[in-house]
C-alpha cells in the first residue's frame, strides 16, 4: 500500500482512509480530550486533515520513512498522536494569548503579576539546564520535538535515526528529567 501511495495512488489513498481513518480520528479525539477540546468536533475533524495533511507533506516524507518496523496502523497511530498534541497545543496557546517561544516569556501582557514572571524564567532556565545534562542523542530530540516541534519524520530525516526509535528515546529523556526535577524536590 504504501509503494502505491508513493507513486501517487488515488486508489491507495482512499483505501488508506477508509482503513485507517477511524483509527486517526480516534487518536486526535483522544489528544483532544487530554487539552479539554474532546467534544469541539470541527477542530477534531480540522487536525485530522491535518494528520493527513503531514502525510503528503515534503513529498510524503512520513509515507517515506516508514520502514515496517511496526504496523501500518501503528505508526499511523503514532504520527496522529504527535500531530494532534502538536496542533492541539498551539491552538491552546493562542487562545491563551501565548506566544509559540519561550524567548517571548518577557513579552507577555503586563497583567501577569511580576513573581509569576520570574518563577517561570527560574522554572524555564532550570528545564533547559537539565535538559543540558541529557546525553546527546536525547538532547537533540528534546530540542527538536518539544522546542522546534518538529515531527517525528523530520527528526528521522535530520538525524538519520529510525523513526521508531524516536518515541522511546523522548520517553527515556522525559523519564531522566522527571527523576531530575523529583530529586531536587526532595
Amino acid at each position: 500500500m504504501i509503494d502505491a501511495l508513493l507513486g501517487g495512488s488515488g486508489e491507495a489513498w482512499e483505501k488508506l482512509i477508509d482503513r485507517y481513518g477511524a483509527l486517526v480520528r480516534s487518536r486526535v479525539a483522544d489528544v483532544a480530550a487530554v487539552f479539554q477540546r474532546g467534544r469541539d468536533w470541527s477542530t477534531i475533524d480540522d487536525v485530522t486533515a491535518e494528520v493527513f495533511a503531514t502525510l503528503l507533506a515534503r513529498d510524503a516524507a512520513a509515507l517515506r520513512a516508514f520502514r515496517n518496523q511496526s504496523s501500518l496502523a501503528t505508526y499511523l497511530a503514532v504520527i496522529a498522536t504527535r500531530v494532534a498534541r502538536r496542533v492541539m497545543a498551539k491552538l491552546v496557546r493562542h487562545s491563551h494569548g501565548q506566544r509559540d517561544s519561550l524567548d517571548d516569556l518577557d513579552d507577555r501582557p503586563s497583567a501577569v503579576d511580576p513573581e509569576s514572571l520570574l518563577i517561570d524564567r527560574e522554572e524555564r532556565d532550570r528545564l533547559l539546564t537539565l535538559v543540558d545534562r541529557l546525553p546527546q542523542r536525547q538532547k537533540d530530540l528534546v530540542v527538536a520535538f518539544y522546542r522546534e516541534q518538529q515531527t517525528y519524520a523530520e527528526i528521522s530525516h535530520r538525524f538519520d535515526i529510525p523513526i521508531g526509535s524516536i518515541g522511546t528515546t523522548l520517553r527515556r529523556a522525559e523519564e531522566r528529567l522527571r527523576q531530575w526535577i523529583d530529586d531536587e524536590t526532595e
